[in-house]
This record gives structure tokens, C-alpha cells and sequence, in this order.
């Protein structure tokens, strides 16, 4: 099943879901890890910024900082409510219905929900590299596009977003892997832990710790489908490190709150 199959199996099956169980229900049908990203991705938006939207939303944060680059940066002009500039990362570029665009940084930062094809907005698609090579990908300008009044967004839980991705992207993993797993009770477990992480306060040492775990048992099981032939996922040996890219940070923050 190609991205643009997943895409309409998505919208028909589970865009009317609470974020949990988008999570679930995307990572189980998904086929690889590009659409196992993109289950986790839909349901960590949703569940930080609360957009209702029956699409598929990007959330366009990345800019190039390189010193030449830096007036290419998104800046929302409030005298004519536009925004101008670019992203450079898009995920799923070539099924997505709305872009969730940060404009500026820290506590300034502005939001906004806007369907691609509103004016002013042109998508450009690039080829994918060996790594998560069953997801469309690109980048966005924003030339004097207009945002109306209903398209901005409360940006104050914006930051729930780095917790919040890699959380719903384990849980889609986990949905994923459920069939191919020769006892499922540990990713149960798993998924258990995960549902009372989706509702955790992240500030907490005690939710960092339980976070902790979690991301050991997604990095067991990944250990152990290592071991075993993956059927029809031919790009597992390079995308399986997608599981991997948060461990680190998950890791050490656990440790340093606990040592405070």
C-alpha cells in the first residue's frame, strides 16, 4: 500500500478518532514505518494543538538558520495579517489538506491552521533519501498569504509537542507490530503504559521516569523484531532507526529530573 492508499484508507477509517485510538487504528493498518510515522504524527498534532480537521495536517516548524538564510524565515505581518517565507521540512507533501504553520519563535510565536490550497501558499516536493523513502516530502513558501481570524491557533500547549510525537509514534508502533508479535502481552503492557502517558503531565520527574519506560520496552522489541525476517518490509533495516531517534532525550531527561 503506497502513502496515497494509506491516505484515503485513513480518512475513511480513522480521522474521526480521538488521538489514542487515531494512533492505534493508523499504526495497525499501516504497512511500513513511513506510515507508521505518519499515524503517530496525525494523532500527536491533534492531540497537542486540538485541530479537528479530517486530512492529513503537516506541522511546518523547520526553517534554514545559516546566517545567509535567515530572511527566508516565516514572519506573520499583523497591519495585513500575512505571512511570508519558508519551511523547509513538509511531511506527506503530496496528500496533505492543511499546513500547521509556526510563525516566529519562543513565547511570540504565532500559529495557524491553512488549507494548501489557499492562495499565496506553494508546496515543493523533492525526492526522498533511503531513509523513510515511503514518505513524500518538501518544502513550503509562504508568499503574502492571508490568514483569516478563524485560521489562528492557541499556540500555549505548542511545546506538549516534543513529548507528544514521540509518544504517539510509539503507540502506532506498537499497533503495528502487535500482528507480527508471537505473544502480544508485553506490547498490551505497553500500550497501557502509553494511554496513561497520553494523559500525563510531562513537567513531572515521575512522568519522565514512566516515559523512560516505555521507551525501553519500544527499544526491547525492537531488539527482538531485529532478530526475526521481516516479510514485505524491505525497508526495515534503515527506517527501524525512526524508533531510536528520541531514545537519547527520553533517557536523559529521565535521569535529570530524578536527580533534581
Amino acid at each position: 500500500m503506497n502513502e496515497q492508499a494509506y491516505a484515503q484508507l485513513w480518512r475513511a477509517e480513522v480521522a474521526d478518532l480521538q488521538p489514542l485510538e487515531m494512533a492505534v487504528a493508523g499504526g495497525h493498518m499501516a504497512t511500513d514505518l513511513a506510515q507508521v510515522f505518519v499515524a503517530g504524527y496525525q494523532a500527536a498534532i491533534r492531540a497537542t494543538f486540538r485541530v479537528n480537521d479530517k486530512g492529513w495536517v503537516a506541522y511546518v516548524v523547520s526553517e534554514d538558520r545559516t546566517p545567509s538564510q535567515r530572511h527566508l524565515a516565516v514572519t506573520y505581518n499583523t497591519k495585513s495579517a500575512t505571512i511570508s517565507g519558508v519551511k523547509t521540512w513538509v511531511a506527506a507533501l503530496e496528500n496533505i489538506a492543511s499546513l500547521l504553520v509556526k510563525a516566529g519563535q519562543g513565547e511570540d510565536a504565532c500559529y495557524f491552521l491553512l488549507p494548501v490550497e489557499a492562495n499565496g501558499i506553494q508546496l515543493k516536493s523533492r525526492l526522498p533519501g533511503q531513509f523513510l523513502a515511503g514518505l513524500s516530502q518538501g518544502s513550503v513558501e509562504f508568499r503574502r498569504t492571508v490568514v483569516q481570524p478563524q485560521q489562528h491557533l492557541d499556540g500555549s500547549t505548542a511545546r506538549q509537542f516534543r513529548f507528544l510525537e514521540p509518544l504517539y509514534l510509539y503507540v502506532a508502533f506498537l499497533a503495528f507490530i502487535k500482528s507480527r508479535w508471537t505473544d502480544s502481552r508485553q506490547v498490551d503492557e505497553l500500550l497501557s503504559l502509553a494511554a496513561i502517558l497520553a494523559s500525563a503531565d510531562f513537567a513531572s520527574a515521575v512522568t519522565a521516569q514512566q516515559f523512560a519506560v516505555l521507551d525501553q520496552g519500544v527499544q526491547d522489541c525492537m531488539r527482538l523484531l531485529d532478530a526475526q525476517p521481516l516479510s514485505g518490509l524491505p525497508s526495515w533495516a534503515v527506517d527501524r532507526r525512526l524508533m531510536e531517534m528520541y531514545s537519547k532525550g527520553i533517557q536523559q531527561r529521565a535521569l535529570r529530573l530524578s536527580a533534581e
